[in-house]
This record gives structure tokens, sequence and C-alpha cells, in this order.
């Protein structure tokens, strides 16, 4: 990376009300949240609900489980070693940032990408997918393709990324 740093500026309008900022990413996100938390107090009680997930900090969660190759992005953990919920998890979550990374042309995975990268039996997987679907960290974008959601992120990370990185270390 260069020594200079990214700046941006936003400017933003509600009614006859306009507010300019500038900085970095993470300044203009500050500022542009605390304008709308006076435009709308209750924007304020919305953000506590509102779920998001900062990208930067789960790439540096990601560290030593997923790498990033010029051949494109790699699961270092063996599949053996985890269980098939986590497994597919995991490998949804690479397409989201593969995705994000511009390294993939889609954040999706069809059942049978799924399948042959999970080394998952059909029905197992189908299985899985639907459990996952009803619970809501992932979701069926089309025929027979599915993504992670933001909350199932959340949910990985929280109760299956733990473990994940603790074989990662023994590997």
């Amino acid at each position: 990376m260069s020594n200079i740093e990214k700046k941006l500026e936003v400017t933003i309008k509600v009614n006859e009300l306009e507010a300019k900022f500038s900085g970095s990413v993470d300044e203009v996100i500050s500022g542009f949240l605390n304008f709308l938390t006076k435009i709308y107090p209750n924007y304020n009680l919305i953000s506590k609900l509102t779920l998001t997930v900062n990208f930067e900090d789960l790439l540096k969660e990601l560290e030593k489980v997923l790498l990033i190759t010029p051949e494109g992005l790699v699961i270092t953990v063996p599949r053996e070693q985890t269980g098939e919920r986590e497994n597919i998890l995991l490998h949804l979550l690479k397409a989201k940032v593969g995705f994000r990374l511009g390294r993939l042309s889609k954040d999706s995975l069809s059942i049978a990408e799924i399948i042959t990268t999970t080394g998952g039996k059909p029905s197992s997987v189908a299985a899985r997918l639907s459990e996952m679907v009803d619970i809501g960290w992932v979701e069926r974008v089309g025929r027979g393709e599915y993504k992670i959601t933001t909350y199932g992120i959340e949910g990985f990370r929280k109760k299956d990324l733990p473990h994940i990185k603790a074989i990662a270390e023994e590997v």
C-alpha cells in the first residue's frame, strides 16, 4: 500500500439541510451516523437493532483459515476435520469474501459446487442448506444457488470460527 491515505468525501441533503463529510471511511461513517442521529432520533434505536459485518475485521479473523493466492482463495483447514455445516458455511463465506475482493464473479455457490468443495453427499448437503435457510444463515438466491447472509456470517464467527481457527493453528 502507498503512504497516501484514501480520503472519502460525502455530501448529504435532507430537504434544505446539507452536511458534508470528508476523511477516512471510518471518519465519514461516524460523522454520517451522528448526523442521522440528530436528524432522526429513532435512528439511534434502529442502529442498535441493525446487524452489519465489518469486512476488515472479518478478514483479520479469517487469518490462517483463508489464504489469498494468485490462483484464488484457499481454505487451509482440511474438510475432514470440520463438520459438514461448518464446511458449507466456510465455503459460502469464501465465496462472499472472494466476491468482495473482486476475485470471484458472484458471492453465491451452486449446490453442485457446494457438494464438490465440501465432499458431502447430495442429500446431506441439501438437508444442511435447508436447515441454514430456515434459521436465516443462508439465503437461496436462485435455482440451486445459495449465499451466506449477514446473520449467517455473524453466527459463523461466534459459533464455528473459534473451532476452525483452532484446527488451522494445528495444521
